[in-house]
């Protein structure tokens, strides 16, 4: 007989979610900088240039590690406006007083 998975309550879904995509925005932060510094100091290798291109691919690196942290801060803010106006908006439970479905029933009194 095959037990029954218990429900996720979806508050918890949604925290491991937000958990996840944090830790992959740390790998990515990882290796962006990692690539970029031995990239940079293999080329440094090749070409006999002495730290100069290591330093340029490390800085390369943290450029894309920042590009990536302000692509996920500005997807994160996105979320949470969206969710925002979402949750203040007001939900309509009569029809407002120039509807047409108003002027109907008065029209029938």
């Amino acid at each position: 007989m095959i037990a029954e998975r218990p429900t996720i309550d979806p508050e918890t879904k949604k925290l491991w979610r937000i958990a996840g995509s944090t830790g992959a925005v740390g790998i990515e932060v990882a290796v962006a900088i990692a690539i970029g510094y031995f990239g940079g100091h293999w080329l440094d290798g090749k070409l006999h240039t002495g730290p100069w291109l290591t330093i340029v691919g490390f800085a390369a690196g943290i450029g894309a590690a920042i590009k990536a942290l302000v692509r996920v801060t500005r997807a994160y803010q996105k979320k949470n406006q969206d969710e925002d106006r979402a949750s203040a908006a007001p939900k309509p439970t009569e029809a407002p007083a120039g509807h047409p479905a108003k002027e109907k029933d008065r029209r029938q009194d």
